[in-house]
């Protein structure tokens, strides 16, 4: 757990997501050798995401501010959407059954990851055109909703959206990653006030919460050589690998 946290912390800040695309499947790995029912593995699996990516987006929030990589007003504008949407998709991924997430969550990650191999060829080209408050609140929600709905970070939606107003990799990257620690933060309240039929002690409504001391620490070390190398790395070179890694992560999830 602590060897899986510490590369999903390194790759959270060297693409700016949060880590719950390739945290979510591991967890879900892990908790089939548990005593939690095979329906609520996911709901577990998406609430203990959440809760450990607020250790990794911290880290990396505080990674990529020292190398000055963080658009804060488009943050200011967009955080309040985030944290409603985050508790709209937490309330119906509770309704949803587990295999019904699962499906959901490896179909988006086919259409994202699509998108970020064949979309957004160059930041460079492009004319920046920072979104107004309005804008930023709407798309907020939306990455929130995503989140809550399958304990993902939002980086799935947020670097594209923020790939096309222009922005250059290293802020796409930054700003991303910020995104990520009120999604985090509100999506473990909610679903820690969730109710599973596990008998197993570790477990705080759909959270598991050993996972958070150990994979929670090791991500922090991993984002702190993720953020320096994303100002270092081609930004289409850095988009490829985040398509092919969560196009190949949906494939796993569809044979579990």
């Amino acid at each position: 757990m602590a060897i899986a946290g510490a590369g999903i912390g390194f790759v959270s800040a060297l693409l700016g997501i949060g880590g719950g695309m390739l945290m979510v499947p591991a967890f879900l790995g892990i908790f089939m050798l548990l005593d939690i029912p095979t329906d609520q593995r996911m709901h577990v699996a998406a609430g203990t995401s959440l809760s450990v990516m607020i250790a990794t987006s911290i880290g990396s929030t505080f990674s990529h501010a020292r190398c000055h990589d963080v658009v804060w007003p488009i943050v200011y504008r967009t955080i309040g959407g985030i944290a409603c949407g985050v508790v709209a998709g937490a309330l119906l991924s509770h309704r949803l059954s587990g295999q019904a997430l699962s499906t959901i969550f490896a179909i988006v990650l086919v259409v994202v990851g699509g998108t970020m191999i064949f979309g957004f060829r160059s930041t460079e080209e492009r004319i920046r055109r920072d979104p107004g408050l309005l804008r930023g609140s709407i798309v907020g929600s939306v990455i929130g909703f995503k989140s809550g709905l399958l304990g993902v970070g939002g980086g799935a939606l947020s670097v594209p959206w923020l790939t096309s107003t222009g922005l250059p990799q290293r802020l796409v990257s930054g700003t991303s990653s910020v995104f990520t620690l009120p999604a985090a933060i509100v999506g473990t309240i909610s679903f820690m006030l969730m109710g599973t039929t596990s008998t197993d002690s570790a477990l705080i409504g759909a959270v598991y919460w050993p996972a958070l001391p150990i994979a929670g620490t090791a991500s922090i070390v991993g984002t702190r050589f993720g953020a320096p190398f994303s100002s270092r790395v081609p930004g289409r070179m850095l988009r490829i690998a985040f398509g092919v890694m969560v196009v190949l992560v949906a494939v796993t999830m569809l044979t579990i």
